[in-house]
């Protein structure tokens, strides 16, 4: 085990994190965090949701001020009150909130702050030649002239990972860099990261994905209710080993009991057929039943999310018909898909999900302002007495129901909007990725949430890019390859394997994961 507060030669020294604090209102997110981070090396920080590791990179990049400690570079003590000062320093950090301007170009993007200019204008040549030279070192395919607004999220942050190394620095924080990027787009970055340490950088990553921390990091830190608990060589632990430092017990990681097979009578509670949107998908015959966990996988931009989308009436479709308990429906809104018992749990909470400036209380109740009706009025009582059992049952940890949705972790607020369906819980639920992003022992408790909306008869349409996932939760996978259904198979007779081939069209699935 290495020793966190400082066995590390100052001539390998890339940063150290000296005695970090941060209060935010009357939580202590991080107290007292003392890492050193190797130049030359990648270095993983991992932890459930709210152990404080966002907080711990933010302040070593500048976006928030530590009430104490201080980050120390090139033998220099440093206290960064923005990130213009940590930049200046050598010191850059990719973060999950995306910050990218919607209405200019991926180069423009890219090259935001740093645009070559001659006589006193841009010199666009410049900038494209700029661009594709970083885009043919780090191959994600992204079209230079593209506007960032139609960009999918997974686009989007492969941009932003750009931009992050367009400039020489000494430092490169990534924090959950792979949380919408697919298999091979995260292994492409697996190699920039392994560049980047090769040629002196320090690396930090941070991520949920212990397997990935194990596979690609040198060295790894376990945070625990912001406190460090230990750093450690990464072929020291195991992922077992992880999750027991970051919960202080061991913990079971697969779901508690799958579900019964729907009775042979029952009829779909959801029904597709011939569901077509013109450029997203074309011809879905699909069948969801009462109480059955159906797992829609495949490759990004294979028309999943739009399938959803059209469901709940976010997006038009140009044929076919949607049926529910056997009758013909057709949704012009989402209020109304949620008065007929249809509820989406979209993939980018933030910005279609949540009001991150609204109240933990205000998101949970948020659309079911009828429930709580009285005489025309609305009894705020009943709101928070509501609301309050929806994020106990959805074991959300929070300081209170006031307090800003901006406050919470990723996966408390995953898990928030999970407590909005226990409110008013739907007869069909659609979940877009309903785990990106969290840690482990979130990812368990909202496959309970999932199992618990299944068991009382729900029929639940899971979207996942994690095959693993689909296979733990489901009773059937259904696949989809660019916008049509190519395979449907009960989870238990299919293998990771057949999956991954007809998620692809290839030979051998697991060639493309190796």
């Amino acid at each position: 085990m290495i020793d966190s507060r400082g066995d590390c030669a100052q001539t390998d020294l890339g940063l150290r994190a000296v005695g970090l604090s941060r209060r935010f209102g009357g939580e202590q997110a991080v107290a007292d965090a003392h890492i050193d981070f190797r130049r030359g090396s990648i270095h993983g920080i991992v932890g459930q949701n709210g152990a404080g590791k966002s907080t711990v990179a933010k302040m070593i990049a500048g976006l928030v001020r530590p009430d104490s400690g201080y980050v120390e570079i090139g033998g220099e003590k440093k206290v960064f009150t923005n990130p213009r000062q940590a930049l200046a320093a050598g010191v850059t950090l990719v973060t999950q909130e995306l910050a990218l301007v919607p209405m200019l170009t991926v180069a423009e993007n890219v090259m935001l702050g740093r645009f070559p200019v001659r006589r006193g204008f841009i010199d666009r040549h410049e900038l494209r030649r700029r661009f594709d030279e970083l885009e043919e070192r780090f191959g994600f395919g992204l079209q230079p002239e593209m506007l960032v607004a139609y960009l999918s999220l997974a686009q989007q942050q492969q941009a932003e990972i750009l931009r992050a190394v367009a400039d020489e620095h000494q430092v490169v924080i990534f924090d959950e860099p792979t949380s919408s990027l697919s298999k091979d787009a995260s292994r492409r970055l697996y190699e920039i990261l392994r560049s980047l340490a090769d040629g002196g950088v320090t690396c930090v990553l941070v991520s949920h994905f212990l397997e990935e921390v194990l596979d690609v990091c040198d060295a790894v830190t376990v945070m625990r209710d912001g406190e460090v608990i230990r750093t450690s060589a990464t072929h020291e632990e195991t992922s077992a080993s992880l999750v027991q430092a970051m919960v202080g017990k061991d913990v079971k990681l697969a779901p508690s009991g799958q579900l019964p097979d729907p009775p042979m009578e029952a009829r779909a509670r959801l029904s597709l057929r011939g569901f077509s949107r013109l450029g997203a998908f074309h011809d879905i015959d699909l069948d969801v039943m009462p109480g059955e966990i159906v797992a829609l996988v495949g490759l990004i931009g294979a028309g999943r999310t739009e399938v959803l989308r059209s469901i709940i009436g976010l997006d038009s479709r140009d044929a076919g018909s949607l049926f529910l308990d056997g009758v013909q429906v057709l949704f012009r809104s989402t209020s109304e898909a949620v008065r007929a018992g249809v509820m989406l749990l979209p993939e980018n909470r933030k910005e279609e999900g949540l009001f991150l400036v609204r109240s933990v209380r205000e998101n949970i109740t948020a659309g079911l302002a009828g429930k709580f009706r009285r005489l025309g009025l609305i009894s705020h009582s009943r709101e928070k007495a509501a609301s309050s059992a929806a994020a106990t049952r959805a074991l959300v940890k929070l300081r209170s129901l006031q307090s800003p949705m901006s406050e919470l972790s990723g996966g408390n607020q995953q898990k928030a909007m999970f407590a909005r369906s226990l409110i008013e819980p739907p007869q069909v639920l659609l979940a877009d990725e309903p785990t990106r992003g969290v840690d482990v022992i979130s990812i368990q408790q909202i496959h309970e949430l999932l199992l618990g909306h299944a068991r009382r008869g729900a029929a639940v349409l899971v979207v996942t890019s994690e095959i693993e996932e689909a296979l733990a939760i489901a009773r059937r996978i259904v696949v989809m390859r660019s916008g049509r259904l190519v395979g449907e198979h009960l989870a238990i007779e299919t293998t990771q394997d057949e999956l991954l081939h007809e998620a692809f069209g290839t030979a051998n699935g697991a060639e493309l994961i190796a």
